[in-house]
């Protein structure tokens, strides 16, 4: 059985994860640029992905019918769903590298 992990993410995470973001100049090391990256990338990309969505539903339930506003709907869907996973595999690579670089993210060892 598969089990899926959630956790939720609020508002004030994607404001840590900027705060944390407008702090690198102040440390210039590998891991926490990485560290800050990822940190923003999830956030951001679960917010996006949240948003236009939204806006993809929006259009479908308004297009009555018309062919056009269907297909412009299902290539936002499509897009969201595509752009979010680029995003996800973009930071399950920056995770594999630190792993096999030895780089330090999030606090692991």
């Amino acid at each position: 059985m598969f089990m899926i992990n959630s956790t939720k993410i609020y508002a004030n995470s994607l404001s840590e994860a900027l705060n944390s973001v407008s702090n690198i100049s102040e440390t210039s090391s590998v891991d926490s640029f990485m560290d800050s990256i990822i940190s923003l990338a999830i956030p951001l990309a679960v917010f996006s992905v949240f948003i236009l969505l939204s806006l993809a539903a929006y259009q479908l339930m308004t297009s009555r019918g018309d062919p056009d506003k269907l297909k412009q709907g299902k290539e936002v869907i499509t897009n969201a769903v595509i752009g979010f996973l680029f995003i996800l595999m973009s930071v399950a690579i920056l995770l594999l590298l630190s792993n096999l670089f030895g780089i330090n993210i999030g606090g692991r060892q």
